[in-house]
């Protein structure tokens, strides 16, 4: 019984065709051109390093913007970039180039024409591409045993300055919102990017890559968008001054104070403390984040030794009724440490005393005791 099964088994086979080798399927490319953003042949060296640019030179003739689309949204081991987009200036115009693979056959291919493209240029410029596009593009090298296609590249990624400039006020830093909160585009109507790898699952197994012309639109927007994302914050990043929001003002402060530029740093903590109307929840936000802009003019005083300074910001929060006690508190250390006048610190300590929680009085009595032991020895000694 065994024996005849397997004859007829034999001679099914023998009928049959031999099985095809699939063959690789060839990476797909689409190519778009625009005007390109006038602001960017203009671009002030120093605000871009500024914003993070490594190395010392950026030319925007040798600059390309990428940005990738991957089977996967948080990289690790098995995520591939099946859509690559980048975008770089030619005269006045603005090219944007998308390598797809329909397959994943494809991903050599892609791989070796995206290398022979970007040994043209300098400078990547991405959004979160430091910790996302650019690593994984360089571990998918590696898997394919081929070389290092960012080696030597320069990079400015501009999700840490976006941040800088914008977390506090608009809480958050997509890409895709701050084209409308920001660049002022409209909001747009695409593929959730959340949805894309699925998308690319199901185009592979139906063989059918129309279903992602909205994934293709969709990146190279992205790539459009990063040059006049780059332009917005170049701008701001040159004349910090020239921010519209006290939010954002106070956001550059901290980000000038950072890298070392505490005359500028200043200079935007004064404007964004400067006294506003509150007539709104949003004037009553700004009002806070003017006392935040105080407390850190007062701290950048008090590390260049100007105590006079000093005084007069932490009076002027008082006045203001600004970060609750901790003026007051301040006040009370400037008198006794740096300005030696005791009998004002005895006076700002009797407040804190009368007015702070039951746990900080035994602190502040002890404090109100040395202040009151070193009181009398000035007298004494006059």
């Amino acid at each position: 019984m065994g024996s005849s099964l397997l004859r007829k088994l034999n001679l099914m086979n023998a009928g049959a065709p031999a099985p095809q080798p699939k063959r690789a399927a060839h990476v797909m490319i689409r190519e778009h051109s625009c005007a390109a953003e006038p602001h960017l042949f203009a671009l002030n060296q120093n605000a871009l390093l500024r914003m993070g640019l490594t190395g010392g030179r950026f030319d925007i003739n040798k600059a390309v913007f990428i940005d990738t689309e991957t089977t996967g949204l948080s990289g690790g081991a098995g995520t591939v970039a099946f859509l690559v987009g980048y975008g770089y200036t030619d005269k006045d115009r603005f090219t944007v180039k998308q390598l797809l693979m329909p397959d994943y056959s494809a991903e050599p291919e892609m791989l070796e024409y995206l290398s022979r493209e970007l040994s043209r240029f300098e400078t990547a410029v991405h959004f979160n591409g430091r910790r996302f596009d650019m690593p994984l593009l360089r571990e998918r090298c590696i898997m394919k045993r081929l070389p290092d296609m960012t080696e030597g590249m320069e990079e400015i990624d501009l999700l840490y300055p976006a941040r800088a400039v914008w977390k506090l006020r608009l809480g958050s830093c997509r890409l895709s919102y701050l084209e409308s909160a920001v660049l002022g585009l409209p909001e747009r109507d695409d593929i959730p990017g959340g949805e894309i790898p699925a998308r690319y699952f199901e185009s592979v197994r139906r063989g059918d890559v129309s279903l992602l012309e909205d994934v293709i639109q969709h990146n190279r927007q992205d790539i459009v968008t990063l040059t006049l994302l780059l332009c917005a914050l170049e701008k701001l990043y040159t004349r910090p001054e020239d921010a519209q929001e006290l939010i954002d003002t106070y956001s550059l402060g901290r980000a000038f104070e950072r890298q070392g530029e505490l005359r500028t740093a200043k200079g935007l903590y004064l404007k964004a403390s400067r006294p506003r109307p509150v007539r709104s929840a949003r004037d009553f936000r700004n009002e806070l984040y003017a006392g935040e802009a105080n407390r850190r003019l007062f701290l950048l005083y008090r590390r260049a030794k100007e105590y006079e300074k000093c005084e007069q910001t932490l009076l002027y929060m008082i006045k203001r009724a600004q970060a609750g006690l901790w003026p007051y508190l301040e006040l009370c250390k400037l008198y006794e440490h740096r300005l030696k006048s005791y009998e004002r610190a005895l006076e700002q300590c009797d407040y804190l005393i009368s007015r702070a929680p039951a746990q900080d009085r035994a602190e502040l009595n002890r404090r109100r005791q040395r202040i009151q032991g070193k009181l009398l020895k000035t007298k004494k000694e006059s």
